[in-house]
């Protein structure tokens, strides 16, 4: 009882100096600190003003500005409020954002070529991503480069407004979220070529470039666990390294518990594959393993058992077709990013060698895409409350 005591007065204190913030209105230059990211008819990124605050900037779509450039902003500084009872202003206070720009007017001062500018390592991997995705899209047409770029490195962001709302009223919009499932695919691809330590640095590379978001990061902890614990023959346990995951992220930033719903459903659906869905992998002795047809049910039905009541509280709905849909398309989402990566690397050599895996990535994204555009457009995909 004393150590739970305890326990539960640091964390009251490590929450009280993260949220501790002496206000200062940000001056109008700046290192952007963020990839920027074009949504709808914007370019957003973050800027760290030169007296230390963080403002999230709203720009051109058309905007050139990059990760790690010198800018300076015209407009009007502003403080986030609530959006249709979302409290925006507490969602950005996690990342130490208080203050908003919309409409910016950016010149950039200075390029991100400078050294002085933002993480140097960072810059590069930011680069490479955008290579790689530029060339997704040479090969592929739209929407299928946005999806495969979503699925193995630029997550939901990479993907049109209606196809993800067709994935979400499908219930399959987790594929492109870079979760668990994602990165275990990775991991498992490095460690055959790389062995565990070359596994390991790509792990911690992949998650630099993509942003290191909740589920990325507790993904990534877990995964390196696993290797770890195998590497010095050390006995794993789930719920152990899942543990140790939520414990590091919430100590270094208690706010995403409260105020970051990507951590809190990763979260629970770990909780879900590590509890619930054993147990329903008991009650589906029945169906076939052929096409990994009962994992992929159990897995669905277990994690949304587990999910479901949060979902719910969030957006007030449930998608009636999750369970469908899931097993149509889980099943290829090894192939398609083995295929489509693989495709793209060999398309830096010659797009002409690269055809054959382009032609089965193209298969398979096509598919995908259909599903969730078949179930999703359903008028019964979804009920709300």
């Amino acid at each position: 009882m004393s150590i739970a005591l305890i326990s539960f007065g640091l964390g009251i204190l490590r929450y009280d100096i993260k949220d501790f913030h002496e206000e200062v209105t940000p001056v109008s230059s700046g290192v952007v600190i963020t990839e920027p990211e074009q949504k709808e008819n914007t370019t957003r990124f973050v800027m760290l003003a030169d007296n230390g605050e963080k403002v999230l900037i709203s720009t051109d779509l058309y905007s050139k500005v990059s990760y790690g450039d010198k800018v300076k902003i015209e407009g009007k500084f502003s403080k986030p409020g609530i959006i249709e009872d979302f409290d925006y202003a507490a969602y950005l206070s996690k990342d130490n954002i208080y203050f908003v720009m919309n409409f910016a007017e950016v010149e950039i001062i200075s390029a991100s070529a400078s050294w002085r500018n933002g993480n140097v390592a960072k810059r590069n991997l930011l680069s490479l991503k955008q290579s790689i995705v530029n060339k997704m899209r040479s090969i592929f047409a739209e929407p299928e480069s946005s999806l495969l770029a979503g699925l193995i490195l630029a997550g939901k962001s990479a993907l049109p407004k209606d196809v993800l709302e067709e994935f979400r009223r499908a219930g399959i919009i987790h594929i492109v979220v870079l979760s668990g499932y994602n990165i275990t695919i990775i991991a498992d691809f490095l460690k055959k070529i790389f062995g565990n330590a070359g596994s390991i640095v790509g792990i911690l590379l992949f998650v630099l470039m993509t942003g290191g978001e909740a589920t990325v990061v507790r993904a990534a902890i877990m995964v390196l666990v696993v290797i770890m614990a195998k590497s010095f023959h050390r006995p794993y346990s789930a719920p152990r390294a899942l543990l140790s995951a939520g414990f590091l992220m919430v100590f270094h930033n208690p706010k995403i518990l409260v105020f970051d719903a990507s951590f809190q459903l990763s979260f629970l659906a770990t909780c879900g594959l590590i509890y619930v869905v054993p147990k329903v992998a008991k009650h589906l002795e029945w169906i076939t393993e052929r096409f990994k047809a009962r994992e992929i049910i159990a897995t669905t039905i277990g994690t949304q058992i587990t999910v479901l009541p949060f979902l719910i509280y969030l957006t007030r709905e449930i998608s009636i077709v999750s369970l469908p849909a899931n097993i149509l398309v889980l099943f290829f989402i090894p192939y398609v990013m083995f295929a489509g990566f693989f495709a793209t690397l060999i398309a830096y050599i010659s797009p002409i060698l690269a055809l054959p895996l382009t032609y089965l990535a193209h298969l398979i994204l096509s598919w995908i895409l259909f599903v969730g555009y078949f179930l999703g457009s359903l008028p019964f995909a979804t009920t709300s409350f």
